[in-house]
Formats: C-alpha cells, sequence, structure tokens
C-alpha cells in the first residue's frame, strides 16, 4: 500500500513529475489503492471541519436528522435502506451531489430531470441540508468543491500514466459534467452478543472510476485484497493522508491494466487496556467518501485510450458501455428489477457481470 506525494506533478521540474506518474502508475497496476501524503494538498483544517461537521450531524437526534432523509440525497438512518455491501442494520449514512446545481443550465438537456430518466435519477433531487449543526453545509460544500479539484489532478496523472490520446485531459474531459457523491458513513458500535457479525462492509468493489476516503481516526478494519493474494491485508494508518482507490470504471476503462480491488471492512474489538480486560466491543467508525462518477453519458471504452491499453498482444476484453449504467444511482433502479448490486462479490470473490 504505498504512500505518494503528488505534489511534484504540476512543478517546475520535469524529472519529479515523472516520478509522481511512475509511482501513481505502478500502484493502479497492482493494487488500485494508495495513500496520497499531505491529504494531496487538502488543507487539514478543511478535512476535519467536514469531518466533525458529520459527527455533529450523527450525534443529533433522529426525528431531527429524518427531516433531510432521502435515498439519494440526503440521510439514511440505521435499517433505512436494502444494501448489499453494507448491512443495513451496521450503518447510517448522509450524501450529498453536485454542490453547483445553482449555477447550471437547467435548459440542458442534461440536467433536465424531464428530459430523460438518466436526468432524472441524478438531478431529480436536490441536495437536503440539514440546519444543525451550524456550519455543516458549508463545510460539506467546501470539503467537495476540494474533492473535486483533486480528482481532476489525479486524473491527469492517469491520464498522463497512460499516454492516452488526447493528453493529460482524457479522463478530465469525460468527467467536467460529473455525477460524484460525497458520503459520510457511521457505523455504530457492536457488542459481543450481535450475533457474531464480522464484517461491517462486505467484500466489494467500487462502481466509480476513483473514490477518495477520510477517515476520523483512521482505516480501522478496512482490508483489501489485491489479485493473487493468498490474504486480507489491512490498509495502514498514515498520518495526515487521504486513502485513493480505483473502481470498476476505471478497471474497464483500462481493459484490466489497472486494478479494481476487492475490499471490506471487518469489526475490529477496542483495544485493551486497563479496565478493558477482555471487552470485544468495538468502537463506533466514521468515514467521508467521495465517490466520483464521470458525465453519466460518457462512454466507457478501453480503445479510447490508446496502445497502453489495446494493442496487438492485448485484445479488447469488454464492449463500450455508458458511464451511468454502474453508478451507485443505477443500482437503485436495478434494485427495483430484481437485479443483484454489482459491487459485491460471489463466495468465491469472483466479480458478477
Amino acid at each position: 500500500m504505498p504512500t505518494i506525494d503528488i505534489s511534484a506533478f504540476d512543478g517546475d521540474d520535469p524529472a519529479a513529475s515523472a516520478r509522481v506518474v511512475d509511482a501513481v502508475r505502478a500502484a493502479c497496476e497492482t493494487v488500485g489503492f494508495f495513500l496520497l501524503a499531505d491529504r494531496g494538498g487538502v488543507p487539514e483544517d478543511l478535512v476535519a471541519g467536514a469531518l466533525g461537521a458529520s459527527r455533529g450531524f450523527f450525534e443529533r437526534p433522529l426525528e431531527e436528522k429524518m427531516r433531510v432523509a432521502s435515498l439519494r440525497k440526503g440521510y439514511i438512518p440505521v435499517d433505512g435502506c436494502d444494501n448489499a455491501v453494507r448491512p443495513t442494520s451496521l450503518h447510517e449514512k448522509f450524501s450529498c451531489s453536485r454542490v453547483d446545481l445553482d449555477a447550471i443550465d437547467v435548459s440542458d438537456p442534461y440536467y433536465d430531470p424531464s428530459a430523460s430518466a438518466q436526468a432524472e435519477l441524478y438531478f431529480g433531487e436536490d441536495n437536503r441540508w440539514p440546519d444543525a449543526p451550524g456550519g455543516f453545509r458549508h463545510a460539506w460544500e467546501t470539503y467537495y468543491v476540494a474533492m473535486e479539484s483533486l480528482t481532476r489532478r489525479l486524473l491527469r496523472i492517469f491520464a498522463r500514466a497512460l499516454d492516452a490520446k488526447g493528453g493529460d485531459d482524457f479522463f478530465v474531459d469525460r468527467c467536467r459534467r460529473h455525477v460524484s457523491n460525497l458520503v459520510a458513513l457511521r457505523y455504530p458500535p457492536l457488542h459481543p452478543d450481535d450475533d457474531g457479525t464480522t464484517e461491517r462492509v462486505k467484500p466489494h468493489t467500487d462502481p466509480t472510476d476513483v473514490t477518495i476516503l477520510a477517515f476520523e481516526h483512521g482505516p480501522d478494519g478496512l482490508q483489501v485484497l489485491p489479485d493473487g493474494a493468498g490474504d486480507w491485508i489491512d490498509v495502514p494508518a498514515v498520518p495526515n493522508s487521504l486513502l485513493v482507490n480505483l473502481g470498476d470504471v476505471t478497471r474497464f476503462w483500462t481493459n484490466d491494466a489497472w486494478r479494481s480491488t476487492r475490499h471490506r471492512v471487518t469489526c475490529t474489538p477496542r483495544n485493551e487496556g486497563e479496565g478493558n480486560e477482555g471487552n470485544q466491543e468495538t468502537d463506533d467508525r466514521l468515514s467521508l467518501v467521495f465517490f466520483h462518477a464521470p458525465d453519466y453519458d460518457a462512454l466507457i471504452d478501453c480503445q479510447d485510450i490508446g496502445h497502453a491499453v489495446v494493442n496487438a498482444d492485448v485484445p479488447r476484453r469488454y464492449p463500450a458501455f455508458k458511464s451511468g449504467e454502474r453508478s451507485h444511482f443505477n443500482q437503485l433502479v436495478r434494485n427495483k428489477q430484481g437485479l443483484p448490486d454489482r459491487q459485491t462479490l460471489r463466495e468465491d470473490n469472483s466479480r458478477g457481470d
């Protein structure tokens, strides 16, 4: 699990920039996860502010939180939804989507909920913001914008690492109208008699191109299983870092050249200490996750990238598809149709369709 400092990528030293690209390429080819040193340039107080606002919201009374309840943009309580990846009894969450909709031309059919089912799915609801704690909306909107900027930077690194057609903006050009979600996930404490539960989050891959995570107290219990690994590997706690992982969209886009790695969250007991010997109760867990997704109508076609992923020795493995077909929101439609969640893995850890 490498820790990478990307600060030199846009600097004046071509050799240092190339080293950043090489390090990111190696991480994406092998494990599909890496840690960003110094939070990728995102200020510490900004991350702490968003996490603190999330903690403050989850500590509000349930009745108050339910005022902003929504399956798409807002609050989902414990036992509040069907979820194949996170047992619904083991988490609550709050989410928002694009925070700049007041500056968008809603007459554009792409954003007009009445124009298509896809537009309605992503833009048919407004973000719901709680009244308390004070400053919640500002903290979240500021953090969301910072994640947009950081993701654009990562996408430019990815394009250079793959020598993509069209240059550094290959991926950025397909994400200018992205449909990304920012999600706070709180996992309440578990007790020794809670049905022998060992996993807070089941083994899965993400339906994103890129996912960026911040943790209140480190990645406690988060594990990855790279292809070919014999056992699950703990994600290390690295101070002042953010965690990046690739999703299935990038895996398909790169024709399996880059990894969308299986991961899960296990239940870890509180550290034993004075007065706590033998206590298997777990602390609660809070994470802030930016699920980045390209434009919902972006064509994901590995042949568009170029020779690095499709060539005479490596034929195309996947048909082209629209990005929105793999998103979290699209799974809400699949749920109604009785179709399985594509994030989940079979018992042998193989992937579904």
